[in-house]
């Protein structure tokens, strides 16, 4: 057991997880986006943030559910001494705002789960008390593994130290340290106008799935999202140069659940980045679309991870426009601020909330 003196700083984050296939395919759902990730700790979990040439960017949300034990230790709280830390057991609402944020090669990351994470979905070398339950309503394609004797263990120690990935399978141990960096101050974040939305909806997962693999056939350059009012279609084209593919969805309770458009909205993608977001729906239950007047899409996916657990990934993306960079600088936000931040903090939490005025983390 390793002992600690009063003036040792505690770990900013030792955290225990035994849900290695789920925390695999949510990393690998973003890491479509940057070779590199922003990986954000609080106590309510860990957030990963990526983001290409400020044209698309992923946020997933990995909550504390998904860890058997997880303990954050802020800067404020590491100013006292371990003894008194481990003896209180409130925490001040200063405390709970926290965060600690650095920067790791996302690629690295998901290479580090993905023996571990493809053998429980798989089922290589599972014994016979192993096994599986497949669940595939509203289109979710999780496997919940059953009888797992991985365990993953998460440790950082602050600024300058390595992030740490830890697997104990059957007592073998395996140890993965990956070299962080600070995180530039200057983060440029994509913001969709909440006071602005020109279309919403709100669908089962895997008609959307169904329809990303049939605009791929295309090989497409662009694509365009249309929505009408009247009557209420919600239609997605790709155009390349062999030709189109257009998939069209109706107001079916079956298949769209809410519907919210302007009398008519069209905007163009680039096909490639929004593809980037295929993966986080394959996983999804529910998918939400949303869109503001200037064109800017949030796909944000909500996702089962068995037990009743829920976590959300959501994709912003820039339309195309004729003075692409000038509107894209329009529609970028350049903060000063670090992710550390309170306010930087509260800011993303509605990233992962369904309805602009809901706060629990779920579609309206």
């Amino acid at each position: 057991m390793v002992s600690y003196s009063e003036d040792d700083a505690l770990p900013v984050l030792d955290a225990v997880s035994t849900s290695v296939s789920y925390i695999f395919r949510v990393l690998k759902a973003v890491s479509t986006v940057s070779r590199n990730a922003v990986i954000q700790i609080s106590a309510d979990g860990l957030k990963v943030f990526v983001e290409s040439s400020h044209t698309v960017q992923a946020h997933a949300f990995l909550n504390k559910t998904f860890f058997t034990s997880y303990t954050f230790t802020g800067p404020s709280r590491n100013h006292r001494s371990r003894n008194e830390s481990y003896a209180s057991t409130e925490r001040s609402q200063e405390e709970d705002d926290e965060t600690f944020s650095f920067s790791v090669s996302m690629k690295t990351l998901v290479n580090c789960f993905q023996i571990f994470g493809n053998e429980q979905e798989s089922g290589v070398q599972k014994s016979g008390t192993q096994s599986y339950a497949e669940t595939n309503e509203g289109g979710g394609m999780m496997r919940t593994f059953l009888g797992g004797s991985t365990v993953c263990k998460l440790r950082y120690d602050g600024t300058g130290s390595p992030f740490i990935v830890m697997f104990d399978e059957g007592g073998v141990t395996t140890t993965c340290e990956l070299q962080t960096s600070e995180c530039d101050d200057n983060i440029s974040e994509i913001l969709l106008e909440a006071d602005a939305i020109s279309t919403k909806i709100i669908m089962k997962a895997t008609y959307l799935n169904d329809a990303f693999r049939e605009l791929e056939s295309a090989d497409s350059a662009t694509l365009t999202v249309k929505s009408t009012l009247s009557p209420a279609t919600f239609v997605l084209i790709s155009r390349g140069e062999l030709g189109s593919v257009e998939c069209k969805y109706t107001r079916d309770r079956d298949v769209i659940e809410t519907f919210v458009s302007q009398e008519s909205v069209q905007n163009v993608y680039n096909f490639k980045l929004m593809m980037t977001a295929s993966e986080a729906i394959k996983l999804a239950t529910k998918v939400s679309w949303r869109t503001d007047g200037d064109g800017v899409t949030s796909i944000q996916c909500m996702c089962d991870v068995g037990d009743g657990r829920q976590t959300f990934i959501d994709f912003r993306c820039l339309p195309i426009y004729d003075e692409y960079e000038e509107r894209t600088e329009q529609r970028t936000q350049t903060t000063t601020r670090s992710l550390n931040t309170g306010e930087i903090r509260r800011r993303g939490d509605d990233l992962f909330s369904g309805s602009d005025d809901d706060d629990n983390h779920s579609f309206d």
